[in-house]
């Protein structure tokens, strides 16, 4: 029986040796196409060995090798890629070539899935550049563009804080009282998301929030204040439950 264990633990060693160098190769080959198929396996096996060739890659001259990179980073989850990461979002922000925002959102939705809630410092003042730029042009493409980023923003602040990031939480809480009705939405719905595990630990000054935000002028802000609610609720949020059922009282 031990030595039947011992044949099974080699095999598997030896499998997922296989799988790590044909990773490494199809990394050093550079096939765009390939790259892509084996972000997955590269989250799975987190092997140290491709950390250089992804550092490599991502400051490489290709903009989808770049975000091929930026992705598989994210998928490892190592924090020590960050520095690298960050490097290259600003090198990349100030560019205006074919691939650059999609290398942009990329880095972003990596550093989110990182986890890492120092990355709040990264994102707010990044998140304020985008609003500038979407307020400055509305109806071009850069105002859209700059409001697709902001929205990965601040999915990715939701991630983190989903993860335990209290100063991301902290970042979205005080996004709801952001100007923009957009913002506001998405902020409520990433709270939401962040409570999925803990449902009843969302504190009162948080929950008064969302209430208040039901009866909003804007109707995007109040459904995005009812559905943060109803998900709260879904999940056991004994508070949120509460409101509904006094809502229902009070029709009656």
């Amino acid at each position: 029986m031990v030595e039947a264990d011992k044949t099974g633990k080699r095999k598997k060693k030896c499998f997922s040796e296989e799988m790590i160098q044909d990773c490494l190769e199809v990394i050093e080959s550079g096939d765009v196409e390939e790259l892509f198929e084996i972000i997955p396996r590269i989250g799975v096996l987190c092997d140290s060995r491709f950390k250089k060739p992804l550092i490599k890659l991502l400051s490489s001259g290709d903009t989808k090798k770049r975000e091929f990179a930026a992705y598989s980073m994210g998928a490892m989850a190592d924090r020590s890629f960050l520095v690298h990461l960050r490097k290259a979002f600003l090198e990349a922000s100030t560019k205006r070539g074919f691939g650059s925002n999609e290398l942009q959102i990329a880095i972003i939705e990596a550093i989110g899935a990182i986890g890492d809630d120092a990355a709040v410092d990264f994102f707010l003042p990044t998140l304020k550049t985008c609003c500038a730029r979407k307020a400055a042009d509305a109806r071009k493409g850069a105002g859209k563009i700059a409001a697709r980023m902001g929205k990965w923003i601040i999915e990715s602040l939701g991630t983190i804080a989903q993860q335990g990031g209290q100063q991301s939480l902290q970042a979205l809480v005080e996004l709801t009282a952001h100007p923009d009705p957009e913002i506001k939405a998405q902020a409520l719905s990433e709270i939401s998301v962040a409570y999925w595990h803990r449902p009843n630990e969302v504190d009162d000054s948080t929950l008064n929030k969302i209430y208040q935000l039901t009866t909003h002028p804007e109707s995007i802000v109040s459904e995005s204040a009812l559905s943060a609610l109803q998900n709260l609720a879904d999940v056991g949020c004994g508070r949120a439950e509460t409101f509904f059922s006094s809502s229902q009282e009070y029709e009656d």
